[in-house]
């Protein structure tokens, strides 16, 4: 077919593999994604973890345990149900209901359901949706390193630049440090966000009051400056 092979370089290779034998050249990727290619620590230790089955794998947080008996017996009676449509695009009214009241008490202010909340398939897909909404060719995200890597690849994909800032070692004390004034010399006129995670991907540390007030006092001096604050961790208790 003519026609089906002239769409074949635009399909992924596995995809056009399995319609044609004919051997074509596979798309090149964008080039904002140059260096996207390059192993990541999850292929490496991924891969040095299946060659050691001793080996214990603490890089990867995937619960090994099914899920409760009644987490399993309520999504069967959602299905039973006819809980299975198209719904709302940022999320069932009830559920963004329901955070709506729970963020309200967590943040002190009331937080409107319908225009304040919106559900994503993990905080994954939350970040990719704020950076390909908000960013423009150009922009900078300032992360403070060292950096949960997908934050990398998104960053790029969205046709941003990001701008590390460095923690400190505090080898006396092993700890991490926010360096406030390092932070502050890192907004630039294209500066459109910084990305706060606490507790932080990968050191597992957590800012204490005084530095979330000196990133605040930053922002304060650069009020065009957005923050994403990941908080994907903030249920886990550090002692």
């Amino acid at each position: 077919d003519i026609s089906m092979l002239g769409l074949l370089p635009l399909l992924p290779v596995g995809l056009s593999a399995t319609l044609t034998a004919a051997s074509a050249p596979p798309p090149a990727a964008a080039l904002r994604l140059g260096g996207s290619d390059k192993p990541t620590v999850w292929s490496e230790f991924g891969a040095l973890a299946a060659e050691n089955p001793g080996a214990v794998n603490l890089g990867q947080g995937f619960p090994d345990w099914s899920p409760p008996d009644f987490v399993v017996a309520e999504a069967h009676a959602a299905l039973e149900q006819g809980f299975h449509q198209y719904t709302r695009p940022a999320g069932h009214p009830s559920l963004a209901s329901v955070l709506a009241s729970r963020y309200s008490r967590h943040l002190g202010r009331e937080v409107d359901a319908m225009t304040e909340v919106a559900i994503t398939v993990g905080a994954s897909q939350a970040l990719f949706l704020t950076l390909q909404a908000l960013l423009d060719p150009g922009d900078e995200v300032i992360l403070l390193e060292p950096a949960f890597d997908l934050y990398y690849g998104q960053i790029r994909l969205a046709g941003g630049t990001a701008v590390p800032v460095p923690l400190q070692l505090d080898e006396q004390e092993s700890q991490w440090r926010l360096d406030a004034d390092a932070l502050d010399a890192a907004v630039g006129p294209r500066t459109k966000f910084i990305v706060l995670n606490s507790p932080h991907n990968p050191t597992g540390k957590v800012f204490s009051a005084g530095e979330m007030e000196a990133i605040a006092e930053v922002v304060r001096r650069h009020p065009r400056v957005l923050v994403i604050s990941d908080e994907v961790y903030k249920y886990i208790v550090h002692g």
